[in-house]
């Protein structure tokens, strides 16, 4: 099986909360996950590259 590359990126970010229907960070953090998927949004995730904390490389076998 060819080996491939999984880059994991690591951001942390502080919420607006005046952008949410919540009132919590603990909440905006669910409605991120269920409503803004970084799958889905990650132009809006990676558009300040100071909330960046990490970034790691490492070798996988595809399955």
């Amino acid at each position: 099986m060819p080996e491939k590359i999984r880059v994991t990126v690591v951001v942390e970010y502080t919420p607006d909360l005046d952008h949410y229907p919540v009132e919590t960070v603990d909440d905006a953090a669910r409605f991120d996950e269920l409503k803004n998927p970084f799958m889905e949004f990650p132009e809006v995730y990676l558009d300040d590259p100071s909330e960046l904390v990490s970034v790691t490389y490492e070798v996988v076998s595809a399955a």
